[in-house]
């Protein structure tokens, strides 16, 4: 068993992963997934900048054969199961987004000529509207692009549910939407300790408000600190599990809904072919009302990435 996207016998012969991006985020990941696929393929806007990184991964002396670690190699794309797209810093207030409109843009013709069929995981911030950008820039199908959406919102407010019942985070299950580390939507309707609705827990009033306090608390922190690396990998590493072994997994990821007419993060299956079918919860309507605003505040963001395109020569 290599590592923990191991496919199993059945699965995909050839492992090949690319990552676009190879800033703090993107060569950490590197890093950490070398050993486990049987091809990287090191993508960059800077070219010299994926030639350091690849000889840079050779020199750590990775299992991986050196002729298996490509710089720029773009052509190779069509082999690849998954291409994550790593631009920019993991979390911070204003990000450049002019940069990543040209770095998304630069790779449209690289990506189309290598008539690339597997599945983009995006980690750029602000994550719902940058997939939305990259998959209407590089024209592929949206079941086939998804962003790690509210995945560490989800994460934080387990967090946060288990520590004020002094449980352990894996007790609570249930679901943030909306829009990462902007429009969050934490659905209480869905939150659950040890498989029981929060209003049939015994021991009386659970501070919701309070709780939802702490879990932005964890996000506010990380960015202030200027971190957020490791949950964007750990966000990685749990999209690209589900991707390679087809596990079908439901997580609250970035992803195209026919209901908001765009990009928002809800709730899905992702497997070997992308994004599967939408969890459909009975949610509270409010909670509803605000996956709406927050859809539209997506959309904002969009437009002004389009603005930004237009904008530049």
């Amino acid at each position: 068993m290599r590592g923990w996207f191991f496919f199993g016998k059945g699965r995909v012969n050839v492992r090949t992963l690319a990552i676009y991006g190879l800033g703090v985020v993107g060569a950490q990941l590197a890093l950490t997934l070398a050993n486990q696929v049987d091809e990287l393929l090191l993508l960059d806007p800077d070219e010299q900048r994926a030639v350091a990184v690849a000889n840079d991964l050779q020199s750590a002396g990775l299992a991986l054969p050196a002729k298996q670690i490509k710089a720029q190699a773009w052509a190779d794309l069509k082999r690849a199961q998954a291409l994550v797209v790593a631009l920019g810093p993991a979390e911070v207030v204003q990000p450049d987004l002019s940069a990543v409109v040209a770095a998304v843009r630069v790779a449209a013709p690289q990506v189309q000529a290598a008539d690339f069929t597997g599945v983009v995981v995006n980690l750029t911030q602000p994550n719902e509207a940058t997939t939305a950008w990259l998959q209407a820039t590089w024209q592929l199908p949206p079941q086939r692009v998804l962003g790690s959406g509210t995945l560490v919102d989800t994460q934080q407010l387990h967090q946060a549910v288990a520590a004020a019942l002094h449980l352990a985070p894996a007790s609570v299950t249930g679901y943030v939407y909306g829009q990462h580390a902007g429009q969050i939507v934490p659905a209480w309707s869905t939150v659950q300790v040890d498989g029981r609705l929060l209003s049939a827990l015994p021991g009386g009033h659970f501070d919701q408000q309070q709780v939802q306090t702490n879990a932005r608390l964890m996000a506010y922190y990380v960015i202030r600190g200027q971190a957020g690396q490791l949950a964007a990998q750990t966000a990685a590493n749990r999209l690209l599990g589900a991707i390679f072994q087809d596990q079908q997994l439901v997580v609250p990821a970035a992803v195209f809904h026919p209901q908001y007419g765009g990009y928002v993060s809800f709730p899905v299956r992702v497997g070997r072919q992308g994004v599967g079918t939408y969890l459909l919860l009975d949610l509270y309507p409010v909670e509803q009302a605000q996956i709406q605003v927050a859809a539209e505040t997506i959309a904002t963001q969009v437009a002004e990435l389009q603005q930004l395109n237009g904008a530049q020569p």
